[in-house]
């Protein structure tokens, strides 16, 4: 079931894709998977969210903008597209318009994740009719008061009714797609209730995920504490983050844009991908000179492509 997760990619191993690419930096002439940020406005205000440390301009893509994007990704297939990133992509107004876009162009697969607050049965029945892959739905809890601790500016009862609803149409369709997830991130305000959680949603869904907290203080990315030989991260040569304005992203722990890589209203992904700048930072992961540069020097991200197990966190798959 990975493969609805990742592409079923060339560079089976990280350290022979970093070799490939030093014997010829144009054979990485376009991402594997791309996320679109949509929009990153918010609902919800999480008590251990990234959101709480950054500083940004909120607004919504343009759909001229994100149909660019699909046209050239169209060329390049497969390629996987994940439609949201530092917010909630239900809040956009023409969110199911895009991905009916991207799922004609033959995008695949889609992964989305959402904190549920605007599904409704008629959002719920359009997602299932375009059979997108995967569907992750953040939740934190399953206790009222935990939960409401944790997702600031929610209603527990709506959402939970909200993702039920979800379950209740596809069963009743007989659908396959989408994979169902629903996920955690545990941390002070709820680990001592994880396991009635993963109880509760198990024999619910395709997979209940618990994510480590992997935002700590401000420092983005840090899962886990850097310690050993810094070894380059595979973000570099397999994904491209958009922001909704076009602007670059370093990978989905750049919430702030720290260096502008390039802006794909005026530039094609290609062109940004294998270009000057992208190319500096790979040179810095190769070399292990990233100190100063961040957020790449304190995130720890990168060891997840060194373990025979990447699927980060833990997973319980349906009873």
């Amino acid at each position: 079931m990975d493969k609805i997760f990742h592409r079923d990619s060339i560079f089976k191993n990280t350290r022979k894709a970093w070799q490939k690419y030093k014997d010829n930096p144009r054979v990485f002439n376009f991402p594997e998977r791309i996320t679109v940020e949509i929009t990153n406005r918010c609902n919800l205000k999480c008590f251990m969210c990234p959101r709480n440390f950054v500083d940004m301009k909120l607004g919504d893509m343009q759909p001229a903008l994100f149909k660019k994007i699909i046209n050239e990704a169209a060329n390049f297939l497969p390629v996987a597209l994940v439609p949201f990133f530092r917010g909630e992509s239900l809040l956009h107004h023409d969110f199911l318009e895009m991905l009916s876009y991207a799922k004609g162009k033959g995008i695949a697969p889609i992964q989305l994740a959402t904190n549920a607050y605007f599904l409704n049965s008629t959002i719920a029945r359009r997602i299932i009719d375009l059979e997108i892959d995967f569907i992750s739905f953040s939740v934190d809890a399953n206790s009222p008061r935990i939960y409401e601790k944790i997702r600031k500016n929610s209603d527990f009862k709506r959402v939970f009714s909200n993702i039920l609803d979800f379950i209740s149409h596809k069963k009743n369709k007989g659908a396959k797609l989408p994979f169902l997830q629903v996920s955690a991130v545990k941390t002070d305000k709820n680990k001592l209730f994880i396991s009635d959680f993963i109880n509760f949603w198990r024999d619910k869904v395709d997979r209940v995920r618990i994510y480590r907290q992997h935002s700590l203080n401000g420092e983005l990315g840090r899962v886990k504490a850097v310690s050993g030989r810094r070894k380059p991260c595979l973000k570099l040569l397999t994904d491209m983050v958009v922001y909704w304005n076009g602007d670059v992203a370093l990978c989905n722990h750049d919430w702030q844009r720290n260096v502008f890589i390039g802006n794909v209203n005026n530039r094609s992904l290609e062109d940004i991908f294998g270009g000057a700048v992208y190319n500096c930072i790979r040179g810095k992961h190769l070399n292990n000179t990233l100190k100063g540069f961040m957020p790449c020097e304190s995130c720890s991200h990168w060891k997840v492509h060194y373990q025979k197990r990447t699927l980060m966190g833990e997973a319980y798959e349906k009873i």
